[in-house]
């Protein structure tokens, strides 16, 4: 992975567990071209604005001068600032970097193994975190949820002073995240490994395709207690701003 910020590529060092991947890290691309000289990938994931040299530049002299052939993952914020001649070079691939973590690992594991990427993913998606690892943090977007399979998730709300007050703690076989609020799907409070985790994902759209083949009273109450929740969220929130 190239990119020039730390604390991304220390979070990707957690997401690519060493059971599965060989993580190796630069923090621009003249040192992505040192290493993949010396070492080589099944996968490059690069991100595009970077001192010393960009993203663009590390593609074409990785293709050109290393003669890396493998798939790149373009991971950037900035994919509209492509430059065109990127386009003469096959096995390129773009995921932006607001997308969620489980993205990103499935999107490299299809690229690894080869396999096209599914138009959704397996009901049986399982991720994996260590204790005092982030899930998500309060202000991220993200609306998908997840059942805890092993070890405990501390529900914390963070301050402005840096303070944190400890809402749950929630267990093996509870349900992590409820749909987020609708004004721009923005997480409402941070989610940390308490030990290590285990979860399998559930998305928005596995649930609705769920409910398709429910009673239609079933279908209604769940979606009355969302809209329960949403309204207790816009009441804290209101709350919160007029104190």
């Amino acid at each position: 992975m190239v990119d020039d910020s730390p604390e991304l590529l220390e979070v990707a060092r957690t997401l690519f567990d060493s059971k599965e991947f060989i993580f190796v890290s630069a923090k621009d691309g003249a040192e992505g071209l040192f290493k993949a000289k010396n070492q080589k990938f099944d996968v490059v994931i690069c991100d595009i604005k970077m001192p010393k040299m960009d993203g663009a530049t590390f593609v074409k002299e990785y293709r050109r001068l290393v003669k890396g052939e493998g798939p790149v993952l373009l991971y950037s914020g900035h994919l509209d600032a492509l430059p065109p001649e990127l386009k003469e070079f096959k096995n390129i691939y773009r995921l932006a970097k607001h997308c969620q973590s489980y993205e990103l690992l499935e999107r490299v594991r299809s690229l690894a193994t080869g396999h096209a990427m599914p138009s959704t993913l397996a009901k049986s998606t399982q991720m994996r975190f260590e204790a005092g690892s982030l899930i998500f943090c309060e202000g991220e977007r993200g609306a998908d949820c997840y059942v805890i399979d092993e070890g405990s998730i501390e529900v914390l709300k963070e301050f402005s002073d840096g303070s944190e007050l400890l809402l749950d703690v929630l267990e093996a076989g509870e349900f992590l995240g409820t749909w987020a609020p609708p004004d721009g799907q923005y997480r409402f409070y941070t989610a940390r490994a308490k030990t290590l985790v285990t979860m399998t994902l559930v998305t928005q759209a596995m649930i609705g395709k769920e409910l398709e083949h429910q009673p239609v009273w079933l279908q209604s109450m769940i979606k009355s207690q969302f809209h329960r929740l949403n309204n207790a969220y816009q009441r804290l929130k209101k709350n919160h701003s007029d104190h």
